[in-house]
């Protein structure tokens, strides 16, 4: 079943709807082992690339049960993990749940819902019938496996929408899970709501006197182009890898290379990778991880299925710092730049 894993976890890993760069996890029980995705790792690459560290169930559980800070510190098999991977971030939410397979992804229709202030009402409409529970912000990692603990209250549910995240589906075998996942993401689909196109020509005019990287596409451009998505981009970071490889919020650039230059440098040491020009199009700080585009891409298609009319949830400045300043997201990011580079991880 490992095997079947590998591949689903490949074809959503390529699937920018569902996953971007290293975000998303994987994970099959199996005799007493948790292989979980690596902590940085890409989906996609996992038919190509060594991709799951095996990990004790029961030693992960009881540190789950008794508090520990790090529930699996000692719980890797290394004996079976010869790369030295570090099992992800979610390995403890991945070991909560009671199903074999469990798939959690940064779906951009969940997300699109997963950010409203109404995110509870929404779900309550979309998804009756499924045995799902809904689970407000929390830092990745043991705070949110306790915060869906909370959220499940011991029932038995097959999908978890984590608040400001992403989606988690759990089934007996990875056909099962599939069919989960495929099932949320129709009910929760929305329309990508058309957006002008932008102007390349000015864009890249613009780019290049700065030192920027244009991004160019009819997901972009919509930030740029539709009032109320630039404000929404430009007032705060929505979920964890917006933040992580995007910085704190789009910063807004005037059609004037000249007045915009200071702009973007106090963007730049602030960690702002994604730049806005109104009527214009994005720019990407060309020093960001790779895959940062791909974040650009997923912020596009998660505000372009939002209503204009609703109301959305920002991380904190508390919430942000927490992320930023975190050694497990250092990790991460530190293998982004690797894989990057051509090196392995």
């Amino acid at each position: 079943m490992l095997d079947d894993l590998r591949r689903l976890s490949a074809r959503i890993g390529r699937d920018i709807e569902q996953v971007q760069a290293a975000g998303g996890n994987t994970s099959l029980k199996d005799d007493g082992l948790l292989w979980v995705k690596a902590s940085g790792l890409w989906l996609a690459d996992a038919e190509a690339h060594e991709t799951f560290v095996p990990v004790r169930l029961d030693a992960v559980l009881r540190g789950i049960e008794s508090g520990s800070p790090d529930p699996t510190a000692g719980a890797v098999v290394t004996e079976r993990n010869p790369a030295g991977l570090r099992p992800s971030i979610e390995t403890t939410l991945h070991a909560l749940l009671p199903h074999r397979v469990v798939v959690h992804t940064h779906s951009v229709r969940t997300i699109a819902v997963a950010v409203r202030t109404d995110a509870e009402a929404e779900l309550e409409r979309r998804l009756a019938g499924l045995a799902y529970a809904f689970a407000p912000y929390r830092q990745p990692g043991l705070p949110l496996t306790l915060a869906v603990a909370a959220a499940t209250g011991g029932r038995s549910v097959d999908v978890v929408v984590l608040g400001n995240h992403g989606l988690v589906v759990g089934a007996d075998d990875v056909a099962g899970a599939e069919t989960m996942l495929a099932e949320v993401e129709r009910r929760l689909d929305a329309p990508l709501a058309e957006a002008p196109r932008g102007d390349g020509e000015a864009l890249r005019r613009v780019g290049a006197a700065l030192g920027l990287k244009p991004l160019e596409g009819h997901v972009l451009d919509g930030l740029a182009t539709v009032p109320p998505r630039l404000e929404r981009a430009a007032a705060g970071s929505y979920y964890p890898d917006h933040l992580v490889f995007l910085g704190p919020r789009a910063t807004v650039l005037p059609d004037d290379s000249a007045k915009a230059r200071p702009i973007a440098a106090a963007a730049r040491e602030d960690g702002g990778r994604l730049f806005l020009v109104p009527g214009v199009g994005v720019l990407l700080d060309p020093d960001a991880n790779p895959g940062a585009d791909a974040l650009a891409a997923c912020l596009g298609h998660a505000l372009g299925r939002v209503p204009d009319d609703a109301r959305l949830n920002a991380l904190t400045p508390e919430e942000e710092a927490a992320l930023m300043n975190w050694d497990a997201e250092k990790y991460r990011q530190g293998l982004a730049r690797a894989r990057g580079l051509g090196r392995e991880a």
